[in-house]
This record gives structure tokens, sequence and C-alpha cells, in this order.
């Protein structure tokens, strides 16, 4: 295959490792990867096959750190939602420019906000309308629920 940058040379194929810096984060390296370079121009073109696959398993990787999500990383996992930064503050029902100071460093995520956003990611799904603005407004009313337990002593909602 030709360069489709320089088309002056026929693109190199290697294994090898690859610094995976097109995702957003800095600290990912993708091991044992096909990477097809250009020895004129330089380019290098990583072959990423399930490429939903991978950011699915950085995003489970990223909510399961024990440290506090850094700009960058918030940043990752909110696009893995396929979320605007206004539909995240939507969902967190708190204000645009908020989640702007997190994605920037300029404030640190709450810790309340961000447990519930690594829970979010951690049920992995691609939520269109996740807000209950509506939930919310409506008056407190008694909600009866009935557990029991089951054959393996674990605790369910009865039929």
């Amino acid at each position: 295959m030709r360069c489709p940058i320089c088309d002056r040379s026929e693109l190199i194929e290697s294994v090898e490792n690859y610094h995976y810096h097109e995702c957003g984060l800095e600290n990912i390296t993708l091991n044992r990867i096909t990477v097809r370079k250009c020895p004129e121009c330089g380019v290098v073109m990583p072959k990423i096959r399930n490429i939903e696959g991978l950011h699915d398993c950085i995003a489970k990787l990223l909510v399961k750190k024990e440290e506090r999500l850094l700009p960058a990383e918030i940043v990752f996992l909110r696009k893995s939602l396929g979320w605007s930064s206004s539909e995240l503050a939507r969902n967190l029902q708190i204000d645009k420019a908020q989640v702007s100071k997190w994605e920037h460093g300029r404030v640190e995520m709450s810790k309340s906000n961000e447990l519930l956003f690594r829970e979010i990611i951690a049920r992995g799904k691609k939520i269109m309308d996740y807000h209950r603005e509506d939930a919310a407004r409506k008056a407190a009313t008694f909600l009866r629920l009935i557990v029991e337990m089951d054959q393996d002593r674990e605790w369910k909602l009865a039929a």
C-alpha cells in the first residue's frame, strides 16, 4: 500500500508497541499491534481492530482505578458515553461551566459526582436521556417494596 500522505513510497508493516495518544490519554500503549510506516514522510498508521471494544476496555480500567480521575480521563469517559459536555452537565444536574472546569483541570470533580459518573460508565450504557428532573419535582410518596430471600440466600424483589 502506498503512503496516503506523500504517495512517494510503499508503507512498511511491523508489529510493535504503539503509544495510543489519539484517544486523548497520554498513558495508553497498545502492545504488539500492526503499524504501517512511510520511510519517506515518516507517517505512522496503526491498524486497530475493534476500536469500540478497545475504548470500552480503557473506560472500564479508568472506572476501576483507585486514584481520582484526571481531566483528560473525564473527557475520554464523557465521550465514551457519546455525551457532549452539555449532556453530562444536564445528566449530573450541574452547570455546564462546572464540566468545563473539570475537563480543563481548573477544579477537581467532587467525590460524589465522580462516584456517580464512574457508576454510569460502569453500567456500560450509552444513555441518551439519563436525567430525571421530573422525578425530583414530584412530591415524595411511600413506595412499598417486598423483598425475599431466594434459594441461593440472595435478596431479591418479590414477584
